[in-house]
């Protein structure tokens, strides 16, 4: 992986785009790698309903986010991508478990 890199740094130089590009590859590689590892399908977005489901456009948009937000190493960017999904996935169940408790709690006062 630190081949690819140097080679794509030495390729772009150091251009603030090349380090976009790097971010982006390494926030794409994360997500691609965030889905292999739940073991689900790649899925597109769709809708169901009134509800717009992003699928694995999600994962992207997360882990491309995450992968910009942190320094212009490829490396760091990738881990942040990979971390960050995980992170906000345990966050999300976090607080629906908190908001169905406290529902909970308010309908046995009632």
């Amino acid at each position: 992986m630190q081949v690819a890199y140097h080679w794509l740094a030495g390729l772009l130089g150091n251009s603030p785009t090349g380090e976009y590009l790097i971010c982006g590859l390494a926030g794409l590689l994360g997500a691609l790698v965030n889905a292999a590892l739940e073991g689900r399908p790649l899925v597109l977005p769709r809708f169901s309903g009134n509800e717009l489901h992003l699928g694995f456009a999600g994962h992207l948009i997360i882990c491309l986010t995450v992968a910009f937000m942190v320094d212009g190493s490829f490396q760091t960017a990738f881990f942040a991508a990979l971390a960050g999904t995980y992170i906000l996935r345990a966050l999300k169940a976090k607080l629906e478990r908190a908001f169905a408790d406290e529902i909970d709690r308010l309908d046995s006062e009632e």
